[in-house]
């Protein structure tokens, strides 16, 4: 463990650097809650999103909760395309 703390010590952006970038694909790998999703999850969800920076993802759950959802899919899929 010692090794690992002076390398980073002696290479503290490139540590930084690849720490940032796994934590962002941790982070990212993590599937995007469903209506069916608890609570917590939602909220960790969000949390960690936001800390990794990913901002976009972490508000993008608010769509799957509208009590309108299921219909307005059905609605899409059911209607036919335009020609």
């Amino acid at each position: 463990m010692a090794k690992f703390v002076d390398l980073f010590l002696q290479h503290q952006v490139l540590g930084t650097f690849i720490a940032s970038t796994i934590w962002t694909a941790v982070i990212s790998s993590l599937e995007a809650p469903t209506k069916d999703s608890g609570g917590l999850y939602v909220f960790f969800f969000k949390f960690l999103n936001s800390l990794a920076g990913n901002i976009k993802r972490a508000q993008s759950t608010a769509i799957e909760k509208s009590p309108n959802f299921l219909d307005a899919v059905e609605k899409i899929a059911t209607t036919p395309p335009n020609p």
